[in-house]
């Protein structure tokens, strides 16, 4: 039992050296795969700010892009109601033009009414001269009556 005991304490103290010199190896190929997750670490911080940063600016500009969309959505409201203005002139403009048309036709027509009467007159006139000149030859009497027995 002895010699059982010397053995297994043989063979502790073997695993125990073994796990020791497993933890503590010299190749450095725990620390390098220490270091290159230490710099992806901070590769990952890195990239993680910049992330921030692109976000806070982004924010800064949808916020501005709204309120010059709310602007621009004003301004179109404006122009809707100018539009509006803009076709009732354009119809009472329309109106006028009609209504002076139909007030220039009426002109015309009177002025050419006008004319025709001159023209009437004229040879009214031309007729009463005529039958003036030829009956100057016989007198005519006239008698006069007054007023005061109608």
């Amino acid at each position: 039992m002895k010699s059982a005991s010397t053995t297994l304490l043989i063979l502790l103290a073997l695993s125990s050296l073994g796990l020791w010199g497993c933890t503590n190896q010299k190749t450095g190929a725990t620390n390098t795969k220490v270091r290159e997750l230490e710099a992806r670490y901070t590769k990952l911080e890195d990239d993680y700010r910049v992330v921030v940063v692109a976000s806070d600016t982004s924010r800064k500009k949808i916020s501005q892009l709204e309120r010059e969309r709310g602007e621009l959505n004003q301004q179109i409201a404006d122009l809707k109601i100018l539009a509006q203005e803009r076709d009732n002139l354009i119809a009472e403009r329309d109106d006028l033009r009609a209504a002076v048309k139909n007030r220039t036709g009426e002109r015309d027509n009177l002025q050419g009414q006008l004319v025709q009467f001159s023209r009437d007159l004229q040879s009214l006139v031309g007729r009463v001269d005529a039958a003036a000149l030829s009956s100057a030859g016989s007198a005519v009497v006239a008698i006069p009556t007054s007023r005061a027995s109608e």
